[in-house]
Parts: C-alpha cells; structure tokens; sequence
C-alpha cells in the first residue's frame, strides 16, 4: 500500500508533466526581440506553433495546431503559409527550429519577412535558399503573478498582439491562415470580417 508521501508525490508528478517545460536560454540577439524584456530569447531547437483563440473559450491550454499550409509555387520552389491542422489536415514538415529570430526547417525551409495585412510566409525549395528573416522572438512569462497559460507567445518585429487566424475563402477546401495585423484592404486574400484574434503559442518539442 502506498504511503501518503509517495501518493503526493506521484500526484506531483502527474501535474508537473502536464505544465511546459522551462528551458534555460541565453540572452537574445536578433531584431526581433528588440523592447521585449527578460523574457525574450531567440534561439529554439524544435518546437510547434498553435493559435490559442483570445476571445472565445479554448478546448485547451495550447490552443489550436498549426502546420505549413500551401500557398502557390513555382518551379523550384513552393510556397507555405501558417494554416490550422483542421483546415489543412497534412502535416507534412513537423517541427520547426528558430536561429537568431529566423524560422527555419532544416536545409530547405526558411521563414521570409512579413508586412502588415499579409500572412507570415515560407520558401520551401532545394536551391539557392535565402537566408531566413531575423523579425521573430519567443517571449516567456516572467509575471511574479503567474497567469496565462504558461507557453511563451511568438512574437514578430517585437509584437505578439497582432496575430489572428482569418479562412481565405468559403468554400469546402478554405485554409484558415495566420495573419498579421489584419485589415480589411487585403485585396481578397482573406476574409477580414471572419478574423479573430489569436496568440500564437511556442511548444518545444
């Protein structure tokens, strides 16, 4: 029979697994995380990215998966922007690494700089492959209140107010994409009114 120690230490247990791991990071370089605090840090060696709605209740503490959904190519090279798993259910290239503010996969993936009113985008090609623009910055609650839901926020260019998740059309196949300070002066590539705005969540893997 279990002493009342070891069921409160299992009980322990069980809690510390569910919160996000802490991890020790060293002191941010990048432009990206200019004006962001003793929170801010730069460098991640795998990690997801999930939408956690900021106005309406969430099914939990991580929010919405995201993924690399498609957007266009050309010979050479693809296209991909951040669309939730359940408008784009492929999975194609998990896990994500950031170096010095850049979003980067491997040897083939680099995330490209990003303007108001556009979805944050990526260039997946095996050829001449641009350097990854240095705007991003994982923050990490130092609150002596605590608060939140514990996973640091993806900022860009020093903000992490102004993401939102936005469908790019009605129809059955729409992907529902990850905007930038959305505006109705999108020129049709996304549908302003059905925006809504989101925090987007680092899960390190």
């Amino acid at each position: 029979m279990y002493s009342a120690f070891a069921l409160l230490a299992l009980a322990f247990t069980g809690i510390a697994s569910a919160l996000p791991t802490i991890q020790k990071r060293d002191p941010p370089t990048s432009p990206g995380c200019v004006g962001l605090g003793g929170g801010a840090f730069d460098n991640i060696s795998s990690f997801t990215l999930a939408a956690y709605n900021k106005t309406l209740p969430n099914a939990n503490s991580t929010g919405a998966p995201l993924v690399l959904g498609q957007a266009g190519a050309i010979v050479g090279a693809s296209f991909k922007v951040l669309s939730t798993y359940a408008s784009y259910p492929y999975d194609d290239y998990p896990g994500l690494t950031m170096v010095n503010g850049g979003i980067v996969r491997g040897d083939s993936l680099v995330g490209t700089n990003i303007t108001a009113g556009r979805f944050p985008g990526f260039i997946l090609t095996g050829i001449d492959l641009p350097p990854p623009a240095q705007i991003y910055c994982g923050l990490a609650s130092t609150s002596a209140h605590g608060g939140g839901t514990g996973f640091p926020k993806l900022a860009a260019f020093g903000d992490t107010e102004s993401w939102s998740l936005c469908p790019n059309g009605n129809g059955p196949f729409k992907q529902v994409n990850v905007v930038y300070k959305a505006t109705p002066d999108n020129f049709g590539s996304y549908i302003y009114d059905q925006c809504y705005a989101v925090d987007l969540q680092i899960i390190e893997n």
